[in-house]
């Protein structure tokens, strides 16, 4: 098979999930990696609550959660081990459980690989390289190519093409998708190496290693995390002056770790050196291409919000791509994706920079009016998380988001005749309008009915939530419904049962446009 509904380059986390995403509303899907698999060795070591839901939804929770153990604190200090910022994961996030996990992300990808192999739909063409991307009258065309791993070369003269409707890039900070399109990149400015050393140790309760921290030490800023069950991730700032070169052995990686490990205590899985960068790509999509994950968007790595992100690129991307495929809407759907993904990675880059700001102090003088102004209070709070601006959201007339629009909306589990099951499965992967019971006028529900949108009683004669969160954010919003969209955020909310009706005619103008 050569002609695909969707062809996916880059077989990392985001192309993995986009992949299934896509292959369950039946569409092909084709998969071109020039590695034979999955990266073999450690990245992304954290994953939030709201990354929990999807791997829930997808049916891979429980795989995932062996591999995982929840973050409990995590805390910065300064030369001299004194706390400056101790945050606390382990309180009960609006998705349930803790607000962040900890695992090995060659662990994650093979249970991804595992969930991909054999599914309907998926092609995967692995150990080939993508040589070009043409756009056509239909869709793309994909030149790809046999690769060694081991010379690092594409056999060009075996090279075939694949066929699609369109391709999505997520292939790396070094993007050909992205290049092709000629999307520009803007640099926030925040540029730093660090050598990361990934550890096995042998026996961690011998050791003296913190659980999950950042000391700030201006010597030599280093942070300390679990990286799932039973590795362990540390992190050196290479500081200005120094080379990269002299942190690429063995004996250096020990060197920085004698302090905590030595080599009689675990196995040295790798060290690698790292550029932190601070890019976001401006255009996301030219014709039937698109890019997602790294090849859109860069970030420093303290909030753990790198594979996240393009986690969310692939869970905002996929309903999208489906309802055009589909037919249900026009192509300029695919232009509300860069419009509510952009700004909302943004936000994220920012604050990652701000932290990474307080973390990369390798003067003494700052790093002590840095500590003084911890210890006196004197920090102003970190900015709020973001939410989605723009897009396929309801508005008013300023165009602003109206009432709970675009926020990430509360999960929990829902309860009705003895029977539990969380939200998720009882919606699926769909918009939904959780209302409040006996709020649904009649022209609503048919209404509802004819858009493919399932409704959700929350309270007397309907669920009852077991945590009362979906109760809790109707209450806070005033709202007697909240229209949910597929990637958790809300489309919006009524605070009448006369303006349901309303608000789904909003969302069908909105997806039919």
């Amino acid at each position: 098979m050569s002609d695909f509904d969707i062809i996916v380059i880059g077989y990392g986390p985001t192309g993995k999930v986009l992949a299934r995403l896509l292959s369950d509303r039946g569409n092909s899907v084709a998969i071109v990696e020039r590695r034979p698999a999955a990266y073999p060795l450690p990245r992304a070591v954290g994953y939030d609550h709201e990354i929990k839901r999807m791997f829930h939804s997808l049916g891979l929770a429980r795989e995932i959660e062996a591999i995982s153990r929840p973050m409990h604190h995590y805390v910065w200090y300064n030369a001299d081990w004194k706390v400056l910022v101790d945050m606390d994961f382990s309180e009960e996030s609006i998705s349930g459980g803790p607000g962040g996990y900890l695992f090995n992300q060659p662990d994650l990808e093979r249970v991804l690989e595992r969930d991909l192999e054999g599914r309907p739909g998926v092609s995967l063409f692995l150990s080939h390289e993508a040589l070009g991307v043409a756009e056509t009258a239909e869709g793309v065309t994909i030149a790809i190519a046999p690769f060694d791993g081991e010379t690092g070369k594409a056999d060009a003269t075996r090279t075939i093409s694949l066929s699609g409707k369109y391709v999505v890039g997520c292939d790396g900070a070094n993007s050909l998708v992205r290049r092709t399109m000629g999307s520009p990149v803007f640099d926030h400015g925040f540029d730093a190496q660090w050598l990361v050393v990934d550890v096995r140790p042998h026996d961690l309760s011998n050791l003296p290693i913190p659980d999950a921290a950042q000391w700030c030490n201006p010597e030599r800023p280093t942070t300390i995390v679990p990286s799932g069950v039973t590795n362990r991730r540390w992190e050196f700032m290479i500081k200005p002056g120094e080379r990269a070169e002299d942190f690429a052995s063995d004996a250096k990686a020990w060197e920085l770790l004698s302090p905590w490990i030595k080599p009689s205590d675990g196995v040295l899985v790798r060290h690698a050196v790292y550029r932190f960068r601070s890019l976001l790509a401006q255009g996301w999509r030219k014709g039937r291409m698109l890019i997602a994950g790294d090849a859109a968007h860069l970030m420093p790595p303290f909030m753990g919000q790198g594979m996240c992100s393009g986690l969310r690129d692939s869970w905002n991307l996929a309903w999208k791509l489906d309802r055009v495929l589909s037919g249900q809407s026009s192509e300029r759907l695919l232009d509300d994706y860069e419009r509510e993904r952009a700004p909302h990675v943004d936000g994220y880059v920012r604050i990652s920079m701000e932290m990474g700001k307080v973390v990369c102090v390798p003067d003494p003088e700052a790093a002590r009016g840095r500590d003084a102004a911890f210890f006196s209070g004197q920090v102003p709070p970190p900015p709020p998380f973001p939410g989605i601006s723009a897009g396929v959201i309801a508005t008013d007339a300023s165009r602003r988001p109206e009432g709970c629009a675009g926020q990430l909306l509360p999960h929990d589990e829902l309860e009705k005749d003895g029977v539990t099951a969380r939200l998720d499965a009882l919606t699926g992967r769909a918009f939904v309008l959780l209302v409040q019971s006996g709020s649904l006028p009649p022209d609503a529900s048919a209404l509802a009915k004819k858009l493919g949108v399932p409704v959700i009683a929350i309270g007397q004669d309907g669920y009852r939530d077991r945590n009362g969160r979906l109760t809790a954010c109707l209450r806070a919003h005033g709202a007697v419904a909240i229209l949910a969209r597929p990637d958790f955020f809300a489309f919006g909310s009524a605070s009448s049962p006369e303006g349901v009706v309303a608000l789904l005619q909003d969302l069908s103008t909105r997806l039919a446009a």
